[in-house]
């Protein structure tokens, strides 16, 4: 199970507030403490899959 986005954005929230625990914020959010402890480690997003199976468009030749 990884973290959704919203997810991740309240686990840097309340790590930089030092609002919860990560132990407090991974039973808050029914994440392993490993997920969240990563979370705090890595903290940009990472990079959306759909940029790497989108294809490029080339635009077609047509004969005038």
């Amino acid at each position: 199970m990884s973290a959704t986005n919203n997810q991740r954005e309240m686990i840097l929230k309340w790590h930089k507030g030092k609002a919860a625990t990560p132990e407090y914020t991974a039973k808050l959010l029914g994440l392993p403490l490993s997920e969240v402890l990563y979370v705090i480690e890595h903290p940009e997003p990472p990079k959306s899959r759909a940029d790497v199976r989108t294809p490029e468009f080339i635009e077609p030749k047509f004969d005038v």
